[in-house]
């Protein structure tokens, strides 16, 4: 009788743990809602980089290029980015993903002008619905500081991405990325 009881608790610790397991696993190989941002993100680009709108001037280009970018599974987008920015040859690596773990955006940048390694963390922003990309990096003047991308999904066919830098408490724009899908 007692042999029977134990061998009642261990299959039904075996179930228990079986089932619990299975539900974690299934909620990590699984897409979340999140994952679905970064399919926007998927496709063939061009892009055009040009200086932030100011009143009374025209933005100057600083470079344009193309972009193919694909899914990796479910999970991360990985996108090449190559062109002619500040008048030199220009190269990029960017992998963006959901972390479920950690409730946010994770990834890297890497490119041809510099031998920094960015560490991405994003958020979509509740009011714009914009993905915030931010980072700490080398900057112009020396040392380092913030920097975020924000991801405006103007249509399917078409995102601005406006770079900022950060100064002291405030985020001021330093580029303005359209990118236009190639039909």
């Amino acid at each position: 009788m007692v042999y029977r009881s134990s061998l009642q608790v261990a299959v039904a610790l075996a179930l228990s743990v079986a089932t619990t397991a299975a539900a974690q696993e299934s909620r990590f190989t699984q897409p979340q809602a999140e994952h679905r941002l970064l399919e926007r993100l998927a496709g063939e680009w061009q892009f055009e980089r040009q200086t932030p709108p100011e009143a009374g001037s025209r933005p100057r280009i600083l470079g344009t290029g193309a972009i193919s970018a694909e899914m990796m599974g479910a999970f991360f987008v990985a996108s090449r980015w190559a062109g002619n920015v500040y008048g030199a040859d220009y190269e990029a690596l960017q992998a963006i993903g959901y972390d479920v773990e950690q409730g946010k955006y994770t990834g890297y940048w890497l490119d041809s002008f510099m031998s920094f390694r960015w560490e991405l963390t994003g958020i979509v922003d509740a009011a714009t619905q914009e993905l915030w990309v931010t980072t700490r990096g080398p900057a112009p003047a020396g040392g380092t500081t913030g920097f975020r991308e924000r991801y405006r999904f103007d249509s399917a066919d078409s995102i601005t991405i406006i770079g900022e830098m950060q100064r002291d408490e405030s985020w001021v724009a330093i580029t303005h990325t359209r990118l236009t899908r190639k039909r």
